[in-house]
């Protein structure tokens, strides 16, 4: 039934039409043609078996062993993004009556490999930079700049690990967020703050590019920037 497959000619052509899946089918008959002989089937099963195994094998994306695409972040603007150092430490109040320290745990820069997946064979090296500030185990943030597979930089600031806002792309973050004037926390009133979008649990969360958290609320409690 398969005799056409051994035509030179034919597979010329099923080479230029289907390449590479014409070396699946190839390899594929050739193996079942070899179980055919071991096992005696008859030409039913054997067919049924060719097509199911065909079918299978090609659904499945023969991707090249190549090198991941470069995704990350520009680190100049790292002062905007995240304005601490290393050695950094913020003083909050906690809901009105608690001073906290919150202190720097330093830079710390991941890369992580993910697939485009799809149809798409390509695979992307992540950049992620991210710091956080902590005055305990229940009480920090964490400020997340990190490259997307489609070559965007995006914000994403973590608090007490359960809290998370949405990711803002880089431009959205600096260019586009609703800004506040003159807002006054505590007893200092601070120009053109930057609001982010309520999300997961977060009530109010103020930014000022080159300074850093002002003042975070979330549903059972609150931190104020003192100095």
């Amino acid at each position: 039934m398969f005799v056409f497959i051994k035509n030179t000619y034919f597979q010329v052509l099923l080479k230029i039409i289907f390449n590479p899946l014409f070396e699946k089918i190839i390899k594929v008959y050739n193996n079942m043609q070899i179980l055919n002989q071991a096992e005696g089937m008859n030409t039913k099963t054997f067919t049924i078996l060719l097509f199911a195994i065909l079918l299978i094998n090609a659904c499945g994306k023969d991707c090249p062993d190549s090198k991941p695409i470069e995704r990350g972040v520009d680190k100049s603007y790292l002062p905007y993004i995240i304005p601490y150092s290393d050695t950094s430490t913020r003083l909050f109040l906690k809901n009105g009556t608690d001073t906290l320290v919150f202190r720097s745990q330093g830079l710390n820069e991941t890369k992580t490999v993910r697939s485009a997946g799809g149809e798409s064979c390509d695979k992307y090296n992540l950049q992620q930079l991210s710091l956080k500030m902590a005055a305990s185990d229940s009480d920090f943030f964490q400020i997340n700049f990190k490259g997307d597979w489609q070559g965007v930089a995006l914000v994403n600031i973590n608090i007490n690990d359960i809290e998370n806002t949405k990711d803002y792309s880089y431009s959205t973050f600096k260019y586009y967020l609703p800004p506040v004037y003159k807002e006054k926390i505590l007893n200092y009133y601070y120009d053109s703050i930057n609001v982010l979008t309520p999300e997961n649990g977060i009530k109010e969360l103020y930014v000022k590019p080159n300074i850093g958290i002002l003042k975070i609320k979330l549903s059972n409690v609150t931190y104020e920037l003192i100095k």
